[in-house]
């Protein structure tokens, strides 16, 4: 069943409202802009916004392979990209990829599961005064 046209044009109308809200709202931000640069106040930081911090994340850790990260790697890759990545949320990010599953940790790096070692290759753990036989 299709939609009557008094639906057609509400949808239609609302659709021009939203547009008109978002014109709106950038010349907003423009002026804020020109007051703050008016009063010598320098720019805001520019941030990914959370819902990309994630996203950026998993796409470094795409391009680094087998290689891995850590916090800190991440934040300088993310830099020359031009995005601006607070380190904390980066390292609070990676652990909970850990914890489900998503990526493993070797105590250095971080890597994508299917970047991680398959062979089951179990590493021997070196304590201070042990001996290897």
């Amino acid at each position: 069943m299709g939609k009557s046209n008094a639906m057609k044009a509400l949808e239609d109308r609302l659709s021009r409202i939203r547009s008109e809200m978002e014109k709106l709202r950038i010349q907003e931000e423009l002026v804020l802009d020109m007051m703050r640069e008016e009063r010598g106040e320098p720019a805001p930081k520019k941030r990914a916004k959370r819902a990309n911090v994630k996203r950026t994340v998993l796409d470094l850790l795409t391009a680094v392979g087998a290689g891995g990260l850590n916090a800190a790697i991440a934040v300088d890759m993310a830099a020359k990209d031009g995005v601006e990545l607070e380190r904390g949320s980066v390292s609070s990010l990676l652990s909970r990829l850990k914890n489900e599953g998503t990526v493993t940790y070797d105590g250095e790096v971080y890597r994508l599961k299917e970047h991680s070692n398959r062979g089951g290759e179990v590493h021997p753990l070196r304590l201070p005064g042990a001996t290897m036989r």
